[in-house]
């Protein structure tokens, strides 16, 4: 009798925990401040990138932190996962999170993480090596994403950006950052957030089965993956460079809002949005933005038309009809009103068709770059999407800096792309017009009831 009037409080209060601890990471999301004296390092191409994170796992000696929205098995990610193995092995802690619905699309047969864990025994190393997917389910839309781009070693040097760990970003026009300095330590305190409670997941869905010796060890195991904030192994005094970038990271935390309350529809579209909070409260003369797809949230596009009414200069660059059918025409012509909108009320809007075929070089074949810069000095990369789809259901990071140098230099390879007819075409009125005559269907479909939030999601 006591069992049977217990186990009910028993379950109660353990979910009393678990929700408490969701809704303090929800309802406390942290704005960073900014810190002085940061070193960043454009990697503009995408194979010098993969070169150096290869070095960078050679190179740890404590620990290597990956976030990525998906981990094929193309060539690259096998090489890397032949490194962090070696790395595993001689003591280096391995942690990585991932987006299990992308993951599963592109590796199917999870040969990956299976590699990852080939022959794998803790008895010989005493490292920590975790492989976590975020699955979408129950309260969550089936498009949930770890969206994220992470790959930081030994609390010293941090890479965020566009790419995920795939071949096909040697086929896209993209960007990461690499980073030193006081800033690292704030990814490191995300990530620290993004994968306990990832971790908490895990425990929730997957040790909530068999005998209660297994639920015991199945929690110690899984809790042990995590690590602590007083840890200077992971938070390190870190270098300042003298003269360096003012810098903090913004963040998109809406998985922890959308596991707690389960929102659907279009509030998911109105979710706090760190990193559009902070752009729509910036005052600029120019900016030039690099944009996947032109599918704004109603405060991005108010941002736009608020400024365009004002005078302000615009320039942004997305995808063309060409480059689109590398990826995904779909997200194009979805678009397609919006940029007859914006580019209606004076945005100058240049659209990829894709660089050359030069020999030693990657032809670029679409646009997956997520830049934002204004005026002269102030910049914002990351993998934020721009869209409606990486405010509602995408987890996102991103850094926002102060750095003359640096913005100077991506205001000039703007500025090329931009007046080169080879590689962008502007896109004019009757253009749009054109295209939105010829898929006329298509684009009601899109926007449909039944079409509308899952397309905006997805891009």
């Amino acid at each position: 009798m006591t069992k049977l009037w217990t186990k009910p409080f028993t379950i109660l209060l353990k979910a009393g925990l678990y929700f408490s601890l969701i809704w303090s990471c929800s309802s406390k999301a942290k704005v960073y401040d900014f810190t002085e004296d940061n070193q960043l390092t454009l990697l503009e191409d995408a194979r010098a990138a993969v070169d150096l994170k290869i070095e960078l796992v050679k190179s740890a000696r404590h620990h290597i932190h990956i976030m990525t929205y998906y981990w094929d098995k193309s060539s690259y990610p096998m090489v890397l996962i032949n490194e962090l193995r070696k790395a595993h092995d001689r003591g280096v802690d391995v942690r990585i999170i991932s987006t299990y619905i992308p993951s599963l699309a592109v590796d199917f047969w999870r040969k990956a993480d299976k590699e990852l864990f080939t022959g794998f025994d803790q008895s010989l190393s005493k490292s920590t090596l975790a492989y976590l997917k975020f699955t979408p389910g129950r309260k969550e839309s089936i498009t949930n994403n770890i969206h994220e781009k992470i790959f930081l070693v030994d609390g010293e040097k941090a890479i965020i950006g566009g790419r995920n760990v795939s071949d096909n970003d040697y086929r896209a026009k993209d960007l990461e950052v690499l980073l030193e300095g006081p800033v690292v330590n704030q990814i490191q305190t995300h990530f620290q957030k993004m994968f306990t409670f990832v971790s908490d997941l895990k425990i929730d869905k997957s040790c909530q089965r068999g005998t209660e010796e297994f639920q015991s060890n199945c929690k110690t195991k899984i809790l042990q993956l995590n690590f602590k904030s007083d840890d200077d192994r992971f938070f390190p005094e870190q270098p300042k460079f003298k003269g360096g970038a003012r810098a903090r990271i913004l963040t998109n935390e809406v998985l922890f809002d959308q596991h707690l309350t389960g929102t659907k529809g279009d509030a998911r579209f109105e979710f706090k949005d760190d990193i559009i909070d902070t752009v729509v409260k910036i005052n600029f003369n120019k900016m030039r933005a690099y944009n996947y797809f032109i599918i704004p949230t109603e405060r991005y596009k108010n941002f736009l038309l608020k400024n365009l009414a004002l005078g302000k200069s615009i320039d942004i660059m997305t995808n063309s009809m060409v480059s689109a059918s590398a990826i995904s025409d779909k997200g194009y012509k979805f678009g397609l009103p919006e940029m007859r909108n914006l580019v209606s009320q004076g945005l100058n809007l240049f659209q990829w068709l894709g660089t050359k075929v030069e020999e030693g070089k990657d032809k670029l074949f679409y646009l997956h770059e997520k830049v934002m810069l204004f005026d002269d000095d102030h910049g914002i990369i990351g993998s934020h999407n721009f869209g409606a789809g990486s405010t509602s259901v995408s987890s996102e990071i991103a850094i926002e800096f102060y750095s003359a140098p640096v913005v100077g230099t991506l205001n000039a390879i703007f500025d090329q792309e931009k007046e080169s007819n080879d590689i962008t075409k502007v896109a004019t009125i009757p253009m749009l017009d054109e295209e939105i005559k010829n898929n006329r269907t298509m684009i009601q479909l899109l926007h449909s009831a039944v079409f509308r939030n899952f397309v905006q999601e997805v891009y």
